[in-house]
């Protein structure tokens, strides 16, 4: 791969969450959270503890075939809700890049008359066409999370980073 990454811990995980937790709390508990799968899965259940939510479901999005490479579009593979008609929801993924997946999932979860929808990240590009209602902070480089370490490694990324280096030793091809 090439272009810049940046590794991300759990501790910086774990702090920007409970930053987002925060920001959503000042405008009310949701009722529902919806992670974006894969990368909203973790974030996802972490906020969920943060924010005492309950009710979880999860929309699988396809849009990159490869670190870097997106296919045409975004499309919806599966759903799994709870009940969100007349629900306050909040929909959860790792980064919002083009913006198409989160708008795609906005607009899918509007079919179903939520009461409403507000949408989290914890990372966005700037380039973004959609920017989530919150978010932690804005990123130019391909993030590397730490659920995610050995499908970065299979993709070619080179692991510089002492910790990272130890922890991608695990991995196999």
């Amino acid at each position: 791969m090439s272009g810049e990454v940046k590794y991300v811990t759990w501790e910086e995980i774990h702090e920007a969450l409970g930053i987002l937790a925060e920001k959503i709390l000042l405008n009310g508990k949701p009722d529902v959270l919806i992670a974006i799968a894969k990368g909203g899965l973790i974030p996802g259940r972490i906020l969920a503890d943060f924010l005492s939510v309950d009710d979880m479901g999860f929309i699988e999005v396809k849009f990159y075939e490869a670190i870097g490479v997106r296919k045409e579009r975004p499309y919806i593979k599966l759903a799994v809700l709870p009940p969100i008609t007349a629900k306050n929801i909040l929909v959860v993924d790792d980064v919002v890049d083009s913006g198409r997946t989160m708008q795609l999932v906005v607009e899918y979860l509007s079919s179903h008359k939520v009461k409403s929808t507000k949408t989290a990240a914890i990372y966005v590009k700037p380039w973004s066409s959609y920017i989530p209602d919150y978010y932690y902070e804005q990123a130019t480089k391909w993030i590397i999370f730490p659920w995610e370490l050995c499908e970065a490694v299979r993709e070619g990324v080179s692991v510089e980073e002492d910790v990272f280096k130890k922890l991608s030793s695990h991995c196999k091809i």
